[in-house]
């Protein structure tokens, strides 16, 4: 994937992909739950393995409204850590939640690094998706993407740490305030699918929708994290207040497309020979519905004149034998040249696209053998080394 900016561009390296095209999650590399367990005492709720869903390449993360409260089971339960926050069992000795939602996190903890999702929201009240960074200690936070159902055309931005790394001085008369806020677009998440995104640096954090930068934030993050998804039920008086209502309807979903974590490490031969990873995404995206909306408009005291660089992104990935996916996400780059290389740097084949997101590049017809695919966009050249396997075609590149 390239990060392409006015004048230069970063180039990322898979390191870890979800597709989502099994049936099942893939604990390899996900849990169920939160790292520290599934119930949240203060919005009276429980993390339920059912609540995630697998079909046809695309997971669903409900929310639910049992028709009586149920009690919590013991595993999910830090009795001493209720205490202390004032939350008792009932006269039965049984501690109940009253909500359910669906959440999963990686095994794996990241320092750094490109964090991207395609999901589709939905638009019902008190309803709380999110798609964040959690250290354990010292609880640092990174919320890429939060949203609330009543407020479908809009995304909050946040980060949090012990120390007051989101205070900040700016504003009219110079006073320390919160760095976080709520960006709008300019129609509903849940009319469509969305990417968000976010680059994660030693010094800064970048916020991206659908490749059009939304946030910068300036400061450090000392801790690796887990990468969390999950979808929630707010509550009156508490964290992301307002919850439910009469009208809200249960059950409901978030949909999620896919998750991939860029490197810029160079970690291609992990995952070379498992194009199948992606062989199913043709069937969930097109040509011209990778996205669905735009940002409306920049929240000033978010957003950095450094991100007025950044022009969007063009990811290349293998689709099926031979096949390879361009896709395009970000403002508007006009035409695009595309052309293959052969490794005697002759081209063999090319095209342009305009007005196009997702691209399906079929190299079956060429001889088997190496081949450089060149993208030429703002007056950049941007390559990538793929091969091509066509045993009917053995030799013929010599």
């Amino acid at each position: 994937m390239w990060q392409v900016k006015n004048t230069t561009s970063k180039k990322w390296f898979l390191q870890v992909s979800d597709e989502f095209n099994e049936d099942v999650l893939n604990t390899d590399l996900w849990k169920y739950g939160f790292p520290w367990g599934n119930y949240v005492y203060n919005l009276d709720l429980l993390y339920k393995q059912e609540n995630v869903e697998f079909a046809n390449g695309v997971v669903s993360i409900s929310t639910k409204k049992p028709a009586q409260a149920e009690p919590i089971i013991g595993e999910n339960l830090d009795v001493e850590f209720l205490k202390k926050k004032n939350k008792f069992p009932n006269d039965k000795g049984e501690y109940t939640y009253i909500y359910s939602g669906g959440a999963f996190c990686s095994l794996r903890q990241f320092k750094y690094g490109y964090f991207e999702m395609r999901f589709k929201a939905n638009a019902e009240k008190g309803v709380w998706p999110a798609f964040w960074l959690y250290g354990g200690n010292p609880n640092e936070e990174i919320d890429f993407y939060e949203g609330k159902g009543e407020r479908d055309n809009q995304i909050h931005l946040d980060v949090h740490c012990p120390k007051g790394c989101e205070d900040f001085k700016g504003g009219f008369l110079n006073l320390k305030k919160n760095w976080g806020a709520w960006i709008k677009t300019n129609e509903s998440l849940a009319d469509g699918w969305n990417i968000i995104s976010g680059e994660w640096q030693p010094n800064y954090v970048k916020f991206f929708l659908n490749g059009e930068p939304i946030g910068y934030f300036e400061g450090e993050f000392k801790t690796a994290q887990n990468l969390i998804i999950n979808s929630a039920v707010a509550k009156d008086n508490e964290a992301f207040n307002p919850g439910p209502d009469a009208k809200t309807k249960f059950p409901n979903a978030v949909l999620l497309d896919y998750v991939r974590v860029w490197s810029q490490d160079d970690t291609i031969y992990n995952i070379k020979d498992n194009y199948k990873l992606f062989q199913y995404t043709p069937s969930t995206i097109t040509n011209n519905d990778l996205y669905q909306t735009s940002p409306k408009r920049k929240v000033n005291f978010i957003y950095d004149k450094v991100l007025k660089e950044e022009e969007g992104t063009i990811t290349l990935l293998p689709v099926f034998y031979n096949k390879y996916s361009i896709s395009i996400a970000g403002k508007k780059f006009g035409k695009i040249q595309v052309d293959v290389m052969d490794r005697f740097n002759t081209k063999v084949a090319g095209f342009a696209i305009e007005n196009t997101e997702y691209y399906v590049m079929d190299l079956s017809a060429l001889p088997t053998g190496p081949y450089d695919v060149k993208i030429t966009v703002l007056n950049q050249t941007l390559t990538h080394n793929v091969p091509v396997i066509n045993p009917e075609k053995i030799g013929e590149q010599k």
